[in-house]
């Protein structure tokens, strides 16, 4: 059972959604209504989960005020003692809740650093037997190093300056007692004006790097300054004046210069890997920044593009095995949406990934290239060996858990990765599907609506944001899939023809049919797209035959679509078994004794589907 029961009226989701994760980011395990599995007992399921949490936080609106549910939820936590109220909009609370002291969290604005979050831990923490777990994260000190500015008054020269920021933030990451905030949310303030405090609280962070370069001929100057961002008072700042060819160098000092100020020990090993750079090639290494950026996108065209940007660094340093390692990945990202690339992609990739091996076996992202290379073959133990492997991988981990049916797991490790990485749309989306497989809809709809104003390609965000509307069969799907089409977003060809008729299951389904049959749909990923469609409209033989030739005669990187809530229902059809057999997750399951969420052995060689 979960520590934490959280009772609340159905209209105040999307702001509940942010409490619950704020809680389940502290360490806690908590229990809100998108965990009722269809078909259970309400009030039994109600009652059991109150019964047997340690505390019961009761969220007070004017909405929740009036219902009979919330009312009756708050009077059995009462009654064990274990009711911790909050409230937003100054509600007028019950009068049987008047004694109690009541939480206002108006003012928190989804900080967990918070005054009125903190008291809620305070409270909760008399309740429940262990104080919430202080991640490793949060003992560690936090920094963000924020873009250098380029002083070089020439726009070309752009790449250089986030590149001087990029090797730092890669250098301090090599620091065992830092967390350090990403690429991807630090760049976010990127000719922003900023407020110090404003970050610190944005990224929970404790000290922040700001700096500026001017590289002029074969000379460079770089400013750096290190700031304790509560107090906005400088700890250290230095100027630089060097020639260019000693910009590495230079890189190592700044970095060893800022773990110094913050009064942290280096350690032999990180030094070590602070000056292990992967090249010696300058040019080399500003093509692999400008790919790494290209990458981070989340975009099709702009992951193509970074695959190019790869094959230039490599050809100037063929021993670079990050980039080695960054174009398996934007190869086998590319090879979802660019049917040519199905096939030509795979030899390539794995060739990368082989090469990268042998040269840096130990990295993280080279791991994350072998966990993509055996989801693509389907080798399960392979995968997930990698995955334990590759601690910070972009997301890939949270995804492959979920592919292999772990999908508690797999939103426990991205809410704590939002966290860390807050502005990522990779992690964002990423964390959107978790949570959809999870069947925690709701929460999965607030992250989107928060990934609204995060940096980045929508296309595969918007499309999800459509697949969970058919498995809630809501009507703003309508609303969806034009956004998705207007915005130009669909790699779906049929998609607008679709639009025209959705409301009509017949007609739909005549598209959808066609679509399987029209050899511009005959890859793994769009196969998983008219699975879905054929799911929605109740073409159960349609569906399975998709699901089918996408995943087990294609080998398509989506598989993470199987558990998905629209397929909730062929789930429980006895063909669905048969299916999980073929692509070997049974094989998986069984030998790694991790059945995960959606499968249970019943002894034997027989198992059963579950969720």
């Amino acid at each position: 059972m979960a520590d934490i029961f959280v009772s609340y009226a159905r209209t105040d989701k999307a702001r509940v959604a942010p409490l619950v994760a704020a809680l389940e980011s502290r360490g806690w395990s908590v229990w809100w209504d998108p965990a009722i599995v269809p078909g259970e007992e309400f009030d039994d399921l109600i009652t059991q989960q109150i019964d047997q949490a340690q505390a019961v936080v009761v969220v007070w609106t004017t909405a929740s005020v009036a219902s009979r549910w919330v009312r009756g939820e708050a009077r059995l936590a009462a009654d064990r003692g274990v009711l911790v109220p909050v409230r937003f909009d100054r509600a007028r609370l019950p009068i049987d809740a008047l004694a109690l002291h009541t939480t206002d969290l108006d003012d928190w604005k989804e900080d967990v650093g918070a005054r009125p979050f903190q008291d809620l831990l305070a409270a909760l923490s008399k309740h429940l037997k262990s104080a919430p777990r202080t991640t490793v994260e949060e003992r560690r000190t936090a920094v963000c190093v924020l873009p250098f500015t380029n002083m070089s008054g020439d726009t070309e020269q752009e790449y250089f300056s986030d590149g001087i920021t990029e090797d730092i933030i890669t250098d301090l990451g090599k620091v065992s007692a830092l967390c350090v905030t990403s690429r991807n949310s630090a760049f976010c303030f990127k000719g922003k004006p900023i407020d110090m405090k404003q970050v610190a609280r944005q990224l929970g962070v404790t000290h922040v790097v700001e700096g500026s370069v001017r590289k002029a001929g074969n000379r460079v100057r770089i400013t750096a300054q290190l700031i304790d961002a509560a107090q906005d008072s400088h700890l250290w700042a230095e100027r630089y004046d060097r020639d260019l060819s000693d910009v590495f160098a230079l890189q190592d000092e700044i970095s060893r210069a800022i773990v110094a100020a913050l009064k942290l020990t280096l350690l032999p090993e990180e030094k070590q890997a602070i000056e292990a750079r992967g090249t010696d090639n300058l040019e080399a290494y500003d093509l692999y920044l400008r790919a790494r950026a290209l990458r981070s996108t989340l975009g099709a065209a702009e992951s193509l593009r970074s695959t190019e940007l790869y094959r230039r660094a490599l050809a100037l340093d063929p021993r670079f095995a990050h980039a080695w390692a960054g174009l398996a990945d934007a190869l086998g990202y590319c090879s979802i949406f660019y049917r040519e690339m199905v096939t030509t992609a795979r030899p390539e990739m794995e060739a990368a990934t082989s090469r990268a091996l042998a040269l840096a076996p130990d990295l993280a992202e080279i791991r994350a290239s072998q966990a993509r290379l055996s989801l693509m073959r389907q080798e399960w133990l392979a995968m997930d060996e990698n995955l334990s492997l590759a601690a910070d991988a972009g997301g890939y981990r949270e995804y492959m858990l979920a592919v292999l049916g772990r999908a508690r797991e797999a939103v426990e490790d991205g809410l704590k990765a939002r966290r860390t990485d807050p502005l990522s749309i990779t992690m964002s989306f990423t964390l959107q599907l978790c949570l959809d497989i999870n069947g925690r809809l709701d929460e999965a709809e607030a992250e989107y609506a928060r990934s609204k104003d995060l940096p980045g390609d929508r296309a595969v965000v918007e499309w999800r944001a459509v697949t969970r509307m058919m498995a809630l069969k809501d009507a703003r799907l309508e609303q969806r899939l034009t956004d998705l089409v207007i915005g130009g977003w669909s790699w779906m060809a049929f998609d607008a023809e679709l639009l025209k008729v959705l409301d009509q299951p017949g007609a739909a389904l005549e598209i959808v049919s066609a679509a399987f049959r029209d050899p511009l749909y005959q890859d793994g990923a769009r196969m998983g797209a008219i699975a879905s469609w054929a799911a929605y409209y109740g073409d159960k033989d349609l569906a399975f035959q998709a699901l089918r030739r996408g995943f087990v005669d294609m080998h398509s990187q989506t598989i993470i679509e199987i558990w998905h809530p629209i397929f909730r229902e062929l789930r429980q059809d006895p063909r669905f078994k048969d299916f999980v057999r073929d692509l070997g997750l049974y094989d998986y399951w069984r030998k790694s004794g991790k059945w995960g969420d959606f499968a249970r052995a019943k002894g034997g060689d027989d198992f059963e589907i579950v969720g």
